[in-house]
């Protein structure tokens, strides 16, 4: 299993330790780094990733406040020069707090940690359960096809049926494991297991297309060559 991350930290020093240890791990990969949480954050409205290296005193925005806006939608590793912030790490539900200056075995046991977490949720789960009308509705994860978002609703197409529900595309990506979902334009989510073609603009599916946005194909590349 591939474990996809950014960094976030404003010395550069930091990061370049960082892109140094991921290097050296076989399942991790590193998108991007970034020196301001705004950055990051508007990466991350169009891209998802299963963690976040995060300095806890960032200038433009605290970690521990981004940490509460991403909570329940990534893993969450603080980096930090003051061993007293490890205690609002775990206040925010920090899978792992790191010091500076990063050690790699540090540095090793802590993504080891992600990918246990990462890998027990895949392995349990087989269904997620969405508010269809006045009732919930167990949707089976082998079902699911495409997801379509449409206003405020998002339209679930299994093999045989339509589920409908009203939540945004963030909130069901966080439901969603990424090993087999991936969003591929702004108002498309596909199953991994789904996609029968890749053409320029679009995917042939098992049953129907879904065009491809121009931010999402860098996502769709990797998909090819992991």
């Amino acid at each position: 299993m591939k474990i996809s991350c950014i960094a976030i930290d404003d010395e550069p020093a930091s990061l370049a330790v960082i892109e140094q240890y991921a290097e050296l791990v076989p399942f991790l990969a590193l998108k991007r780094t970034f020196v301001s949480v705004k950055e990051a954050l508007a990466f991350l409205k169009n891209e998802r990733v299963d963690c976040v290296f995060l300095d806890v005193k960032m200038p433009d925005m605290p970690g521990t406040e981004l940490a509460r806006i991403l909570r329940g939608q990534t893993q969450i590793i603080f980096i930090t020069a003051y061993s007293e912030y490890a205690v609002q790490g775990f206040e925010v539900q920090a899978i792992d707090y790191l010091l500076k200056p990063i050690e790699f075995d540090r540095f090793l046991q802590a993504v080891n940690r992600v990918h246990a977490h990462l890998s027990q949720r895949i392995e349990g789960q087989s269904s997620i359960f969405v508010k269809e009308g006045y009732d919930w509705v167990r949707v089976s994860l082998n079902e699911i096809l495409y997801i379509q978002s449409d206003t405020n609703l998002l339209f679930i197409y299994e093999q045989n049926r339509r589920v409908i529900t009203r939540m945004t595309m963030t909130e069901m990506l966080s439901l969603l494991p990424s090993e087999r979902f991936i969003r591929v334009h702004k108002s498309f989510i596909v199953a991994i297991e789904a996609i029968q073609k890749i053409e320029r603009h679009q995917l042939t599916l098992a049953k129907g297309n879904v065009p491809i946005g121009e931010l999402y194909r860098e996502g769709l590349e990797r998909l090819l060559l992991r």
